[in-house]
C-alpha cells in the first residue's frame, strides 16, 4: 500500500515514467524539477534486504571490488520501484556477479533515470552507519537505541493513528522496555533539542549524518530523563548513554506520566534542506527494519561513555520477576486460568527453592530503591509472589506451603468482599474471601504482606473497568471517588494489621494516569499492573516501582517461561 503523500505536480508524470521504464509502479517521490533537494522518501527497505546487503558489504570490504550496501540497495530500489516486498536475494547476487565480472554501477544503471534519487535517499538514511569499529574490524558501527543487557519488545506501528492533541500519524517506532532502561545514541551527533514536548514528554533530538539525520528519542523517564550534564550543543558519541526510558508525555504540564506503557519512542527524520526541519511536509521514515539490524550492535552502558565525560557508576539494578496468582483449588472442575491446582503452586515453590530464588515483599523492593546508606540489598535471585482478590483458599492452602518452603507472598484484598465474609460463618474455598480475623492472622504470621486492591471497585462493567476513570467522567469527581475508596481500605487494614499498605494493585490492570499524587498521599510507593514481563528494579528510581509487570500463573504454563 502506498504510504506517502505524493507531489501533485509530479504524480502523473512519475507514475508513467516508472511503469514505462521499470515495469513497476512508483513507490517513491523524486525531486521536483525546480528544486535542488529531495521532497520525500519512502524508505521501505526490508530487514532481509538490509541484512543481505550489509553482509555483502562486509564480505567485500577488503577485496579489490568493494560492493557497498547503499549502492546495492539503491540499485534494488530502482528496479523494484522502491517496493521491497518484491525483494529476492538472487537479485542481489545477480548484481554482485555482474559487478565482479567487470560491470560498473554506471553501466548497470544507465537505463534507470531514478537510480541517483534512490542512492541519495538511501544514503541519507544509511551513510556512515558502517565503518571501522573499536576492535578494528569493519562492519555495523551504529548502535541500537536500547543498551545491552536490557530487555525490550517492539511493534511495527509506524503510520498508525494517534488521537492526543489531534488526529495524526505515529511517526516513529515504539520499543517497549522497563522504566529507567539506558538509551544510547545511535551514532555520533550533536544534541539539538532537549526538554519537554507535550507529545513526546521528556525528549532528546540529535542531529547526525552530516546534518541530514535527526534522531528523536521520546517518553523518557520522569524526574531523571537524561544522562548527567547533557545539554543542547553537546557532541555525543555512537553508543553513548544519553537518557533513560520512561512514560512521560501527552500533557502540557511538564514531568507528567500520561503514556500508559513505559517505552522508548524512536524516530528518524530526514532533512535535505533546513526548510524541512519543522514544517507540514517533514520526512519521517519507518525505522523498524533498521532497528532490527541495529539490535546486532548494542552499547554496553559502562563502556559507552567516553572516559573524559564518564559520570559516576550507574545505580545498582536487579531483575525481579513477579508472579500473579489468584485462586488455589483441589477440584479439577474448578481449574481455569485464574484457579490453579494446589499441587501446581507447591511445584512452583519446589522449583523456585531448587533454583536459588528467594521470595521478597513489596516492602523489600521499596526499601532497596529508597536506600541511601548502601546497606540494603536484595538476594541474588529475588522473586515476588502475589495473590489478587484475597480468596479464602489462599489462607487455607498457600499459608502452610509458604511456611514449609520458607517463602512469603503478597496478597491484595478487596475490602467490601472481606467485610461481607466477616459477617458470616460459612467459608467456601472456591469463591469466598478471607475475613478480617484471617487477615490479621496472615499478617501476624510473617508469611503474608497485605496490600490494597480497592474497597469495592473490583468491577468490570459498562461504566468503568476496575478503578479506572470512565469515559467522559469529570476528573475531579473521579479523583474524589478514587481517594474515598482507597482511603477506606487503607484505614481498615492499618487498624487491623498495624501497617499501612504501601502498594496498590490495579484491578484488571486497568489504570488511569496522572493520579500519582492521590496514590502517594495515601501512602502508596508502588503499584502492580497486569502487564507481563520482568522488572528492572534500580536504586534511587522510585518511578520504576509504579505499574510493575507481573506474569499470570496459568495452570498449563511452564514455570520456567514465567521467569524469563
Amino acid at each position: 500500500m502506498i504510504k506517502r503523500f505524493l507531489s501533485v505536480f509530479l504524480l502523473g508524470m512519475l507514475c508513467c515514467l516508472f511503469v514505462a521504464e521499470n515495469g513497476y509502479s512508483s513507490r517513491a517521490v523524486s525531486q521536483s524539477d525546480d528544486a535542488e533537494y529531495i521532497k520525500w522518501v519512502d524508505f521501505d527497505v526490508s530487514y532481509q534486504a538490509l541484512h543481505d546487503a550489509l553482509m555483502l558489504d562486509i564480505e567485500t570490504y577488503e577485496q579489490d571490488l568493494h560492493i557497498g550496501w547503499i549502492e546495492s540497495l539503491a540499485y534494488l530500489g530502482t528496479i523494484y520501484g522502491g517496493d521491497f516486498s518484491r525483494y529476492q536475494k538472487r537479485d542481489l547476487n545477480d548484481l554482485a556477479e555482474k559487478r565482479q565480472n567487470g560491470s560498473s554501477m554506471d553501466d548497470l544503471t544507465a537505463k534507470y533515470a531514478h537510480y541517483d534519487y534512490y542512492f541519495e535517499a538511501y544514503s541519507a538514511v544509511l551513510d556512515g552507519l558502517t565503518g571501522l569499529r573499536d576492535d578494528g574490524t569493519y562492519g555495523l558501527a551504529a548502535y541500537s537505541p536500547i543498551a545491552a543487557g536490557y530487555w525490550y519488545t517492539e511493534s511495527d506501528d509506524f503510520g498508525n493513528g494517534r488521537s492526543y492533541g489531534f488526529a495524526r500519524k505515529h511517526l516513529g517506532h515504539d520499543m517497549f522496555c522497563s522504566t529507567g532502561t539506558p538509551v544510547a545514541a545511535v551514532e555520533d551527533g550533536i544534541v539539538e533539542a532537549l526538554g519537554w514536548n507535550q507529545y513526546g514528554g521528556w525528549r532528546i533530538g540529535i542531529r547526525s549524518g552530516g546534518g541530514r539525520r535527526y534522531y528523536y528519542y521520546a517518553h523518557l523517564r520522569k524526574d531523571v530523563p537524561y544522562a548527567e550534564n547533557l545539554t543542547v550543543g553537546d557532541k555525543v558519541k555512537a553508543g553513548q548513554i544519553i537518557g533513560y526510558s520512561g512514560q512521560t508525555g501527552y500533557s502540557l504540564k511538564e514531568n507528567v506520566n500520561n503514556i500508559n506503557v513505559p517505552h522508548l519512542h524512536f524516530g528518524l527524520q530526514l532533512i535535505f534542506d533546513e526548510s524541512q526541519k519543522e514544517c507540514n511536509s517533514e520526512i519521517w521514515v519507518d525505522v523498524y527494519p533498521l532497528v532490527r539490524l541495529l539490535a546486532k550492535n548494542r552499547a554496553t552502558p559502562d563502556a559507552a561513555v567516553p572516559a573524559a565525560t564518564k559520570a559516576e557508576p550507574t545505580a545498582e539494578s536487579v531483575q525481579v520477576p513477579i508472579l500473579m496468582y489468584h485462586g488455589l483449588t483441589t477440584k479439577a472442575s474448578q481449574v481455569n486460568d485464574y484457579f490453579i491446582p494446589v499441587d501446581t503452586f507447591e511445584a512452583d515453590l519446589q522449583y523456585l527453592k531448587a533454583n536459588g530464588y528467594t521470595s521478597v515483599t513489596m516492602s523489600d523492593l521499596i526499601a532497596f530503591v529508597y536506600d541511601k546508606t548502601g546497606k540494603v540489598s536484595l538476594p541474588e535471585k529475588p522473586i515476588v509472589l502475589t495473590f489478587d482478590d484475597g480468596f479464602y483458599n489462599n489462607y487455607k492452602y498457600a499459608s502452610p506451603l509458604l511456611s514449609e518452603y520458607g517463602m512469603n507472598a503478597v496478597i491484595s484484598l478487596i475490602g467490601e468482599a472481606c467485610e461481607k465474609e466477616s459477617a458470616t460463618d460459612y467459608h467456601a474455598e472456591d469463591y469466598c474471601e478471607v475475613t478480617w480475623d484471617q487477615i490479621q492472622a496472615m499478617a501476624d504470621s510473617g508469611l503474608w504482606e497485605i496490600q490494597n486492591h480497592t474497597w469495592n471497585l473490583h468491577e468490570n462493567n459498562m461504566e468503568r473497568k476496575g478503578a479506572s476513570r470512565s469515559e467522559g467522567e469529570d476528573q475531579k469527581a473521579y479523583e474524589t471517588m478514587l481517594t474515598a475508596d482507597l482511603k477506606k481500605l487503607q484505614t481498615k487494614l492499618t487498624d487491623i494489621t498495624g501497617k499501612t499498605p504501601n502498594t496498590f494493585t490495579w484491578p484488571y490492570g486497568a489504570h488511569t494516569e496522572d493520579n500519582r499524587k492521590i496514590l502517594t498521599d495515601l501512602g502508596f510507593q508502588a503499584t502492580l499492573s497486569c502487564r507481563s514481563g520482568v522488572n528492572t528494579i534500580t536504586k534511587g528510581d522510585g518511578e520504576g516501582l509504579f505499574l510493575l509487570k507481573r506474569n499470570l500463573r496459568k495452570p498449563n504454563t511452564a514455570i520456567e517461561s514465567l521467569l524469563k
